[in-house]
């Protein structure tokens, strides 16, 4: 798993550094680091002294170590040595390569939030953006909605973590069987992590019967069981589903299943997923 976490200077990214730190030593990730400057151009900050560097790169550095301290003494994936240059790559994208067993970069971009994270997520080949957002705005700049927008555009999952309390429970929406092992084991992962009960939801679209739709969630459900997993299995009306994930708790953790050509995918369009991201009080987790 390749895991991008992009950080601003908000509390809320602290706390979804951590996080995203706990995943990284259960799953052996690799992982960058991302921090966004709007309307900058570059300078070489590679040849500053490091007291003079750029308040970004200072951030980078103040979550590095978060990350590292999140990890606990008993994980050896990444380097902690502090000394590593800033360098500029070609594409303009300043790097500090901090690898060890595992890769762990941290980069600083240039331009706007949500095309800079998407275009890295996509440059970096990355499995998961984490980020975190505010419990009352979207975050990332008074009334900017880059979690929701960054969640709409990206190709791979995305995590939106609101700070706490922390999750106590997981609740994953599908409405159909054809379901990604990654996915699965992605959600397994946080039920773990969080020690968090979990709760599967299906949808009954018009003209369905209850059965049907409780019948497509067995195979789901035997896999979480085969894991001691045990998850309790409930049915949303379509018409319903939107209002369901809005009306989740702050400590839920709220996944929903978003491939491409999937079913729900049809129901939550471009700009939905935006909006129904940024208005949850639950943090979330779109899943492709």
């Amino acid at each position: 798993m390749k895991i991008l976490v992009a950080v601003d200077e908000n509390a809320y990214s602290r706390y979804a550094v951590r996080q995203a730190a706990r995943l990284a030593a259960n799953t052996w990730a690799d992982v960058v680091m991302l921090a966004i400057e709007k309307n900058r151009a570059y300078i070489a900050e590679e040849e500053l002294d490091p007291a003079h560097a750029h308040p970004r790169l200072r951030l980078l550095s103040r979550y590095r170590a978060d990350f590292l301290d999140a990890l606990g003494p008993d994980v050896d994936l990444y380097s902690d040595r502090a000394d590593a240059p800033f360098v500029r790559r070609e594409d303009k994208v300043l790097e500090q390569d901090l690898s060890g067993r595992k890769t762990f970069k941290l980069h600083l971009r240039d331009g706007d939030p949500v095309k800079a994270i998407t275009s890295e997520a996509q440059a970096e080949g990355c499995d998961l953006v984490i980020l975190g957002c505010g419990q009352h705005e979207g975050g990332w700049g008074r009334g900017s909605d880059v979690p929701g927008r960054v969640a709409d555009a990206a190709d791979c999952s995305v995590f939106v973590i609101r700070e706490e309390p922390a999750t106590s429970r997981v609740v994953c929406c599908l409405d159909h069987a054809d379901i990604s092992q990654e996915s699965l084991e992605l959600i397994n992962q946080w039920v773990t992590i969080y020690a968090a009960g979990l709760e599967v939801v299906g949808v009954l679209k018009k003209g369905e019967l209850r059965e049907e739709v409780e019948a497509k969630m067995g195979e789901v459900l035997d896999y979480y069981l085969k894991r001691d997993v045990h998850a309790l299995i409930r049915v949303v009306d379509e018409d319903s589903l939107e209002t369901f994930i809005e009306s989740g708790r702050k400590d839920d953790l709220m996944a929903l299943w978003l491939k491409h050509k999937s079913p729900l995918q049809r129901l939550f369009h471009s700009k939905r997923v935006n909006a129904l991201v940024n208005h949850a009080s639950s943090s979330m987790l779109i899943l492709r």
